[in-house]
């Protein structure tokens, strides 16, 4: 099929290029202006349609044609063979010029004359003008729509761009909620197990019954230490949840509070607690997990960094929709206790002005002189 679309073009040209020369050796032409104008419109619709035109190849061998009958042609049929040119199909470029260059001659060397009223100079006029107008108009579109297509082109790169930051930030903060999840977990019961390990390297003259309560309070805070670890690892691989063959990530809330007492007070913390929300009965779940995890951290810095001395805590309920927490210990003004230097580094309280801020509540913390005091409102909500 290509080689008889191909055999076709060919012959086309070359009976047009025979009429060409046969026009010029026959007798004097006379061509009405009515005529001269279609031609002239032949041209301007030829160099506005030049683009979609020359993507077929017979296309191009009849605008290499025109030029033989159609002065006005002359433009986008040099267009269509530079086109051509540019691709470098030589193949089809030189039988394509050779054509073109035939048509221009005898187009050139054609006995036209044209009818009253209109002049020969004033058709030549017209006809350059028409041309002029209509590759002004061309070019234009074409830069228009080449801007058009570069403006298309930086806006896709543009939201590309957009979601490559969407996408890091959501890993950005990926990693900030499993870092959160994870020292909130470890960083209390990894301090009470430092703590406790340094009491029985430091005091060797501790009675045997001390040192076997310290040894199993060590041994217990290490399995569920373990045990949270598990159900945090399990929560990160599955991304609906926990998956049913692995225990839940740990979910403490306000009933859990008095547990918590107990076991920093048996670590011989002195506390001064005053609890007036978890007697209110069911709270919600994300008002409670974030409440435990507020006092846990307060009293995992109390030990590793606070003086000796009563430590206090309020849980009060503040208006009807909102709960205030309260922790005030005393500051070590010398060098830290043995075992301090564990877990933390005040990550701990960038991760609850986090924790605080998603839920919509406030954290305030900071030195009042030989105290620190940390305070938080949360919203009694989900």
């Amino acid at each position: 099929m290509r080689f008889l679309r191909e055999v076709a073009a060919w012959s086309t040209a070359g009976l047009a290029a025979l009429a060409a020369v046969d026009s010029h050796l026959g007798n004097m032409i006379t061509v009405p202006w009515p005529l001269l104008a279609a031609d002239a419109a032949l041209g301007a619709a030829l160099l506005l349609f030049r683009d979609r035109l020359g993507r077929r190849p017979w296309t191009r061998w009849a605008l290499a044609v025109l030029p033989a009958v159609s002065t006005a042609s002359i433009g986008p049929a040099a267009l269509a063979v530079a086109r051509a040119a540019a691709r470098r199909r030589w193949r089809t470029v030189l039988p394509l010029g050779a054509v073109f260059a035939s048509a221009l001659a005898a187009g050139f060397h054609a006995p036209w004359t044209v009818l009253s009223p209109v002049s020969p100079a004033w058709a030549g006029l017209l006809l350059v003008a028409v041309s002029v107008t209509s590759l002004v108009t061309a070019s234009a579109y074409r830069g228009a729509r080449v801007d058009l297509i570069g403006a298309l082109r930086e806006r896709a790169l543009d939201a590309e761009r957009e979601q490559h930051a969407r996408v890091a930030a959501a890993r950005f903060e990926e990693r900030n909620r499993i870092a959160r999840e994870m020292h909130d977990v470890l960083a209390h019961r990894l301090t009470i197990i430092s703590l406790d390990a340094s009491a029985l390297s430091y005091r060797p003259d501790l009675p045997e019954a001390d040192r076997r309560s310290l040894a199993e309070e060590i041994l217990s805070n290490t399995r569920q230490s373990l045990a949270e670890v598990r159900g945090i690892l399990a929560d990160l691989r599955s991304s609906d949840g926990p998956t049913d063959d692995a225990p839940d990530a740990p979910q403490p809330t306000f009933e859990e509070l008095g547990r918590l007492f107990e076991d920093n007070r048996r670590a011989g913390v002195e506390l001064d607690v005053r609890d007036e929300v978890s007697a209110l009965g069911p709270a919600p779940s994300g008002t409670g997990r974030h409440a435990y995890r507020i006092v846990q951290e307060a009293l995992t810095n109390a030990r590793k960094h606070g003086a000796p001395g009563p430590v206090t805590v309020r849980v009060l309920p503040d208006g009807e929709d909102a709960v205030l927490i309260e922790v005030r210990n005393p500051v070590a003004a010398g060098p830290a206790r043995p075992g301090a230097d564990g877990p933390g580094g005040g990550v701990g309280l960038v991760g609850l002005t986090e924790r605080v801020a998603i839920c919509g509540g406030s954290l305030v913390w900071g030195d009042a002189g030989d105290h620190f005091e940390l305070r938080a409102r949360l919203p009694w909500t989900g």
